[in-house]
């Protein structure tokens, strides 16, 4: 017996002990109404209409279904999504705060003077790698002398040449914020990061600022935020100096922030490098109306498919060294993209149909199934 009916009997009971019998089955009536009421909120749906009652959820329930019936079936989509690396980015702050601890360590304690030597030859060499004009013999007698330095640093502990190498870190870091604010390159940027913005012009990671510069120059924007100008000085501080061993070496985090960024930032050298500010005789010569672009003349046209090309060649050899450092990275899902991208649609089937053979289920599953379905219909369609 449910609670309504319960409490009807309850009410039919009192009222029988002080009542005539047909005042009871009124009142058996009204109680019987209030139950209803407290069911319904608005009393009892009359006919028909109760057979209705509670259909909304059952509805959304079946709409449900559906769409993830319609959701898991493939269909082709343009594989546009490459897969980037994801890094923890607790773990690049923990990085972070130690680089920070070891800067601020070596300038309350100072340092050896054995540690301080390698760091002049790291300048040193950061001078005539920065000089466009070097010959390659001042290259190898500066790198000689960072290389002699190497040992009697060492000498004194792996922990006080990292040191060395925080404090010069975040000397780098400094200057590069100040190239960004003032639009000019320091001594001692020259001397931490060599040809750096060479590097960035080539490599299109150089724009143009939002706003004038404090000397009244063209402020420039780095590409990349701190976490990835940390790896990449490290990175080539590394190479300089010859270790890379621990705890030297990158945490793979840090290798995963730099790959992300290089994968979203494809070096293309059909690019133009620094995209600086045309000259004012040249921009006063343009048509001041606003209008509509014409079409692209085919040498344009034939730049910019070189530049994808270019981009995706490039995209295809970080995305090998990525996965040798990181397994758990979908190597074949996005060299399927790329080479999508690049016109090759038979390999690009062939990578996904890799990736769906060892990862038949997983949170890329379905993704794969429909690029494998757009590379399947393009590749088709090329040998019709």
């Amino acid at each position: 017996m449910s609670r309504a009916d319960v409490g009807a009997s309850a009410s039919r009971a009192d009222v029988g002990a002080s009542a005539s019998r047909a005042d009871v089955g009124a009142s058996a009536s009204r109680a019987d109404v209030g139950a209803s009421a407290g069911r319904g909120g608005a009393g009892a749906r009359p006919g028909w209409k109760r057979h209705l009652e509670g259909w909304q959820p059952g509805l959304v329930a079946v709409l449900i279904a559906g769409s993830a019936a319609v959701l898991a079936v493939p269909r082709p989509v343009e594989p546009a999504e490459l897969p980037l690396p994801l890094a923890d980015a607790r773990a690049l702050e923990r990085t972070r705060a130690a680089d920070i601890a070891r800067a601020r360590q070596a300038e309350q304690l100072g340092l050896d003077a054995e540690v301080r030597e390698l760091g002049s030859a790291i300048r040193a060499f950061g001078l005539v790698d920065a000089d466009a004009d070097h010959t390659e013999a001042e290259l190898l007698a500066a790198r000689k002398r960072v290389l002699d330095a190497v040992g009697p640093a060492l000498a004194q502990g792996d922990e006080a040449v990292l040191r060395l190498r925080a404090y010069q870190l975040s000397s780098f870091i400094r200057e590069v914020r100040r190239f960004e604010s003032t639009g000019e390159e320091s001594g001692e940027l020259r001397e931490l990061g060599g040809d750096f913005l060479g590097l960035l012009r080539r490599s299109g990671w150089l724009k143009r600022g939002d706003a004038r510069s404090r000397g009244g120059g063209e402020a420039r924007r780095v590409a990349m935020d701190g976490a990835v100008l940390g790896v990449l000085f490290k990175k080539r501080w590394d190479a300089i100096v010859g270790i890379q061993r621990e705890p030297f070496g990158l945490a793979l985090d840090e290798e995963r922030a730099l790959f992300k960024f290089l994968l979203s930032h494809p070096v293309s050298v059909a690019r133009g490098g620094d995209l600086a500010a045309p000259p004012a005789d040249e921009a006063a010569a343009r048509p001041t109306q606003a209008s509509e672009p014409g079409p692209r003349s085919p040498a344009a046209s034939l730049r910019d498919a070189e530049a994808r090309r270019t981009a995706e060649q490039y995209r295809l050899k970080k995305i090998d060294e990525l996965a040798a450092l990181d397994p758990s990275y979908p190597r074949h899902l996005a060299r399927g993209v790329a080479l999508y991208r690049l016109g090759k649609f038979v390999q690009s089937a062939d990578a996904f149909r890799s990736h769906l053979d060892e990862h038949p289920d997983g949170a890329h599953t379905l993704r794969a199934q429909n690029y494998l379905r757009a590379a399947l219909e393009r590749a088709r369609e090329e040998q019709l």
